[in-house]
């Protein structure tokens, strides 16, 4: 269900964007256009806008800022284009350049999607076996078990609760790819298991008596994480 939301959704939001046009005197296929032009926008900001972060006022600001002319820009381009490849013959309603209009669309497309996706995420229960291959032995583990994954050169090691390591020849991104919502890549070396931090502070976590540290490209997605959490 998951896995399948996100495209159901946004052909629903397509879907009832171009009932808004038919409302506005378009025909079925025009107002069809008109709906699917808008899917650019929508599709960019949702997946910029939940990147954003205000730890720096700023900056978080001006990202904002230009994030938002960013997206207008991409509408407009596509409304015009798509009317005058499609649509010489009607000229583009006022409405449909109203900046304020077209950010109210895309908020009421994207807000509730990210709302009902997050919970759908939360509702997910845990894997509970993770198989791999470890020195040619086939392990199944409870991921739970797993208190971060070390990428040393060309191996990657999982340490575990119990104080065992299973060296592996799986890259450190797919097994950020394979872990759940638990983990989370704090370095380009290191995945934690976020239930397992027992001391976070803004440059490094404490796992047990292990101390590592949370890397600047990572730095404002871990803020984002532990803090809410």
């Amino acid at each position: 269900m998951k896995d399948a939301f996100p495209i159901l959704w946004w052909l629903a939001a397509a879907a009832i964007i171009a009932l808004l046009f038919l409302s506005m005197g378009y025909a079925v296929s025009q107002a069809v256009l008109l709906a699917v032009l808008f899917l650019p926008g929508m599709l960019g900001a949702r997946y910029f806008y939940p990147q954003l972060t205000f730890e720096n006022r700023e900056r978080g600001v001006f990202n904002a800022v230009y994030l938002t002319l960013a997206i207008l820009i991409t509408e407009y381009l596509a409304i015009a284009l798509g009317h005058r490849a499609s649509l010489p013959e009607i000229n583009i309603p006022g409405l449909l350049l109203n900046p304020l209009f077209i950010l109210l669309v895309l908020s009421a497309c994207i807000l509730p999607e990210m709302l009902i996706e997050r919970r759908l995420e939360a509702r997910r229960p845990y894997d509970r076996t993770l198989r791999f291959v470890s020195d040619r032995r086939p392990v199944a583990l409870d991921p739970a078990e797993v208190l971060y994954v070390e990428s040393n050169d060309s191996e990657v090691w999982l340490h575990t609760r119990s104080g065992e390591a299973y060296r592996t020849k799986t890259r450190i991104s797919q097994w950020e790819a394979l872990l759940d919502r638990r983990f989370l890549r704090i370095h380009r070396s290191y995945i934690v298991n976020t239930e397992c931090i027992e001391e976070y502070r803004p440059t490094r976590v404490r796992i047990g008596s292990i101390e590592i540290e949370i890397s600047r490209k990572y730095k404002e997605e871990v803020h984002r994480r532990l803090e809410r959490e």
